[in-house]
């Protein structure tokens, strides 16, 4: 893979606008921003905008100390009593219309107080406008025009820490008091004509989700929003916006985030400084790579999160993160790399990760980029992102300083302390590596390798993060349309050769799956053995007990639930199927309750204590939700949630609310087919379409229930 990156390029020139800034700040840590966005808002006066890829309406903002102005410390509290305080004061805020891989991690819009006692100056909206399997990540607070903050902190539930990371901090709970792990992030504060630009990003966002266009924020000087105690580090300066979209209707794509991260590696002399969530973009790590093997090269140091938490990210982004790390280190011919993950201890000797979710990157004490960008595909091309940056020609104080400010709350060492290691050595690694000596918080240098031929030529692909959206749409465009979305010149026999081939591969494709699951399970042997069953007296018991041997031993209960609704009948089938796979799910969670851990360690290579961390956070509904769209096998969901902090109470209910929609739609759809196939008629058709309608509208408003 080429990378070809002007070493003379001004930097912010490839972002989606050129500002100014009257004024800025870098805020480490959301225990700060929390604190600095309440002071803002209390300094607002005609409108608060919002930009957010989640927000919980129950976050604390304040937590070590008493509310000195009377304002509730909850986040929709807060703004309620402000905006009825300030008769004149408008909120928007905007949410992206969220996935069902995270709704359990998220608050459903519906059951919030956004919708359940709305405030006619508080607007809650959603944007779902953004091609599918792509999301919005933009995080941006604008306050009446002038002033902004934008970064990567939005109000989730685990967000909140301060610089002191302690290992167990009783103050760092979610909005139900479960403790998290320490975490490390940043945001910036900004004012000027940069606020204004980022303003009409808000505006642009709106109108497109919403139909409503905005008029233009009345701006008031930023020195009457900016609050009294945030330090400012910068002024009259260049600012850059950058952007990320996929391309959507007739909307274009926006890559100038990854662009401005090209310019930012190809133009580094002495280092670069990373921080990131995630390591999964091929193509900024081969400019990476390419920068390494030069013989006067920069030292590159990347700070990441050891372990992302979840099967998803660690099975998907962890397994890119492992391969393109060991690419870098062997890449390295002049060892100018490392790879970090903040490591703190206590003094009893326990120690943990900080889980990092800042995306920053600084080069030479000159530029340096602040977002809501991870280094990932999705990032840099799929999802809506936004990033501030700052590139300076000479070395400039504020950049220099900024990266000893990081460097001394992963040491918890003073600035000067930092300052001085780094005038000392010289060198950034020479400077790390002397900070890293006994210390309880350190930077634990890591060397991530893939195991396995399977796993690394899996990570070598693009399949686990696509740099394009899986909406159809979008790649039935990329074949008829031309580069700019305009229908192309020539549409010859060999487009349309090369469309039917994907077709027919496809559909081969899906073909011999099929083939080799009913290799494994056969409908018809098991609706033969179902038959002699039929005429016994104790067909039901022996039916009951093979859907929960089934349910325990991983057999896909779906198969036995339709052949048992073809040879049996739908009521017995749906009787037998429901209550005994309820009872294997309850076997299965009282198996990794009692001792099931060591099995499921090895299915998920020794990350079920994330796993386990997650389902345990669940609830009832959250549960049901699981069942309805599973994100793991059935026998693999009732073992984690038996080894994790789940109440079975919460477990059972949540399971039967769950199983019994989709057990009672398989039942259903299968029994009118069958009587469709059997008579064939208008009537059986008509029931057999109304019956699959009314299953794909329940999904369907499942999905929005969530919402």
């Amino acid at each position: 893979m080429s990378v070809s990156v002007s070493k003379k390029t001004s930097q912010l020139e490839n972002c989606w606008r050129q500002s100014h800034a009257t004024r800025g700040a870098f805020i480490i840590e959301a225990a700060d921003y929390y604190r600095f966005f309440r002071k803002a808002v209390l300094n607002a006066q005609k409108q608060v905008q919002m930009l957010a890829w989640d927000l919980m309406e129950d976050v604390r903002l304040i937590r070590d100390e008493a509310a000195e102005d009377g304002y509730p410390a909850e986040l929709a509290d807060f703004l309620y009593k402000v905006v009825e305080e300030k008769p004149d004061l408008e909120i928007r805020i905007l949410l992206w219309d969220y996935s069902m891989l995270y709704v359990a991690e998220r608050e459903w819009l519906p059951l919030s107080r956004w919708r359940k006692q709305p405030h006619p100056r508080i607007i809650v909206k959603e944007d779902s406008k953004i091609s599918m399997g792509a999301s919005h990540h933009q995080k941006l607070v604008v306050v009446d025009g002038d002033f902004a903050f934008c970064g990567g902190l939005d109000f989730s539930a685990w967000r909140w820490d301060t610089q002191e990371h302690l290992l167990h901090d009783p103050r760092r709970t979610d909005p139900k008091n479960e403790p998290y792990q320490p975490y490390h992030d940043v945001q910036m504060a900004i004012s000027g004509d940069v606020a204004l630009e980022l303003g009409e990003l808000f505006r642009m966002r709106w109108e497109r989700a919403t139909g409503e266009a905005l008029a233009a924020s009345e701006c008031r000087r930023a020195e009457a929003v900016w609050p009294e105690e945030l330090d400012v580090d910068f002024e009259d300066v260049p600012v850059g916006i950058a952007l990320t979209f996929s391309e959507y209707k007739t909307y274009q794509a926006a890559r100038h985030i990854e662009q401005v991260y090209l310019d930012f590696i190809g133009s580094a002399e002495r280092y670069i400084y990373i921080e990131n969530q995630f390591l999964s973009t091929h193509h900024l790590t081969q400019a990476l790579i390419n920068r390494l093997k030069e013989a006067d090269g920069p030292e590159v140091v990347i700070i990441l999160t050891k372990d992302t938490g979840g099967w998803i990210e660690e099975g998907t982004l962890g397994l890119l993160r492992d391969r393109l790390v060991e690419m870098l280190y062997e890449a390295d011919e002049h060892a100018r790399v490392r790879v970090y993950y903040p490591r703190v201890q206590n003094e009893d000797g326990e120690s943990g990760q900080v889980y990092v979710h800042a995306k920053l990157m600084i080069c030479d004490d000159r530029r340096v980029v602040v977002g809501s960008a991870n280094l990932s595909n999705r990032s840099m091309k799929v999802d809506s992102e936004v990033d501030l940056v700052i590139a300076q020609q000479e070395i400039y104080q504020p950049v220099r300083q900024f990266l000893r400010r990081l460097l001394a709350v992963h040491f918890q060492a003073s600035v000067e302390a930092v300052d001085a290691e780094l005038d000392a050595a010289g060198s950034i690694h020479a400077a790390i590596e002397s900070l890293r000596k006994d210390r309880l918080h350190t930077l634990e240098a890591i060397n991530y390798k893939s195991s396995g031929l399977i796993r690394r030529k899996l990570a070598d692909s693009q399949w686990l993060d696509p740099d394009e959206p899986i909406d159809p749409g979008h790649w039935l465009r990329k074949v008829f349309a031309g580069k700019r979305g305009k229908p192309s010149q020539v549409l010859n026999w060999g487009t349309y050769v090369k469309f039917g081939t994907w077709i027919l591969g496809g559909v081969l494709l899906v073909y011999l799956l099929n083939q080799a699951w009913l290799a494994v399970i056969d409908p018809d042997q098991v609706s033969e053995y179902l038959k002699v069953l039929r005429g016994s007296a104790i067909m039901l018991p022996i039916l009951f007990g093979i859907f929960v041997l089934a349910g325990v031993l991983a057999v896909p209960i779906n198969v036995l639930l339709v052949a048992a609704t073809i040879t049996i009948g739908p009521w017995a089938a749906f009787g037998c199927g429901f209550l005994g796979s309820l009872l294997s799910a309850f076997i299965a969670f009282a198996f990794g309750q009692y001792g099931g851990q060591p099995i499921v360690e090895k299915l998920f290579d020794h990350k079920i204590d994330e796993l386990s961390e997650q389902i345990g956070r669940r609830g009832i509904l959250s549960v049901a939700l699981i069942r309805v769209l599973p994100i793991a096998p059935f026998v693999v969901i009732n073992l984690v949630a038996g080894i994790s902090k789940l109440s079975f109470r919460t477990f059972a209910i949540g399971s039967i609310l769950g199983m019994l929609p989709g057990m009672l739609g398989v039942v259903l759809v299968t029994h009118q087919a069958r009587n469709t196939f059997i008579n064939p008629t208008w009537e059986t058709a008509a029931w057999l379409f109304g019956v699959v309608l009314l299953c794909v509208g329940g999904i369907y408003l499942v999905k929005k229930s969530a919402k």
